[in-house]
């Protein structure tokens, strides 16, 4: 805590113009209000009083030296009144790193009730794929990151929101070839039919990508890829206008009503799309009480 001593002594002998009446109106002795303000004198190297004049009067470096330490007194209230702020969540900045996928779906989930319920905290947004996700993690980069299982460069702590199915999306003239398949039938049950076709993929090093490369060659399907996209939402629209075949977790299939294909169930035991809130946590990495308060929020809204 700041000493503010010299301020008040300093402007009780410019008001009194005296040094014994300024210690007697602090109720401190003469000798220690002399020696205070000489120790302060030396340290800064310069003379604050004017101890020849009577009555005594500041020099002006004293002025300006009390000038300087009001304002030091002002920033510090600040500074205890911000950071207090910050600890009751009235004010602060988080930094959430998101996988693409699910920034157009989960996140909005949780960010308007945390706007509506932290409205003082800052928010900053980072969209890049897993992989980059994980190395801003390592980097310190971010402060929490809302992305999918599993992790490919680092050991995180993390939460696990929710579990969601995986499903084949085949394009509207499909639905002839299929009209006797149930969205619940396993997607090796039509492997034969798609084993040659088009598909639409995600571009490599995205978490979807990764699980679906996973699938086909355990599908022994080499797919013929007419296109890459770094947008879920973008490959089921093309999937839509019959230009190939993809594959969507649950809440992206779920978004789209309009989708005239059809979409086939993946095998869950097997295939799911894990969507985690991720951070470092050691003895140097904690959480902070805006991240913490973002993942309890995350949490109680997908257990609900």
């Amino acid at each position: 805590m700041m000493n503010t001593n010299s301020v008040q002594y300093l402007e009780a002998v410019g008001r009194f113009g005296s040094i014994s009446q300024a210690a007697k109106h602090l109720y401190i002795s003469q000798p220690y209000l002399s020696k205070f303000i000489k120790e302060v004198e030396s340290e800064l190297g310069v003379t604050l009083i004017n101890r020849d004049s009577n009555p005594i009067t500041l020099t002006y470096a004293g002025e300006r030296y009390l000038d300087y330490m009001n304002q030091i007194k002002y920033t510090y209230k600040e500074m205890k009144q911000e950071l207090q702020n910050i600890s009751a969540l009235k004010k602060g900045r988080l930094v959430i790193g998101v996988n693409p996928i699910l920034a157009a779906h989960t996140l909005y989930d949780i960010l308007p009730e945390f706007i509506k319920a932290y409205p003082g905290i800052e928010l900053k947004l980072i969209e890049e794929p897993s992989h980059r996700i994980e190395q801003l993690l390592i980097d310190n980069k971010i402060d929490i990151a809302l992305t999918i299982l599993p992790f490919y460069q680092g050991t995180f702590k993390y939460d696990v929101l929710y579990s969601e199915a995986i499903y084949l999306a085949l394009p509207p003239d499909y639905s002839s070839h299929l009209s006797h398949q149930s969205e619940d039938k396993n997607v090796e049950d039509i492997h034969d039919v798609i084993k040659s076709d088009h598909f639409i993929l995600l571009k490599p090093n995205m978490a979807l990508r990764h699980l679906t490369d996973q699938i086909l060659e355990n599908d022994g399907i080499t797919p013929h890829i007419v296109m890459e996209t770094m947008s879920v939402d973008n490959a089921l629209r093309l999937v839509n206008e019959g230009l190939g075949m993809t594959y969507v977790p649950e809440s992206v299939k779920n978004s789209m009503p309009q989708f005239k294909g059809q979409f086939i169930k993946l095998d869950t035991s097997k295939y799911a799309n894990h969507v985690v809130l991720a951070y470092k946590y050691d003895k140097l990495n904690h959480l902070s009480k805006g991240a913490n308060a973002f993942l309890e929020m995350a949490k109680s809204i997908y257990r609900d």
